[in-house]
């Protein structure tokens, strides 16, 4: 089981004023999910379609 995406970790992000994205990768059983990418500048990945903000 994986807690990238729990809302502990994406509160403690914005607290230190981390941008947050979501990126679609595909595992090695072929399923597809998200991952949670956290940086202090994710900027350059706006320019992606696939990668979003998470709510």
């Amino acid at each position: 089981m994986t807690y990238d995406n729990a809302e502990e970790v994406k509160q403690l992000a914005r607290q230190h004023d981390f941008q947050m994205r979501l990126i679609p990768m595909t595992n090695t059983h072929n399923a597809t999910m998200e991952e949670l990418v956290i940086g202090k500048n994710l900027d350059w990945m706006d320019r992606y379609q696939m990668v979003h903000e998470p709510a």
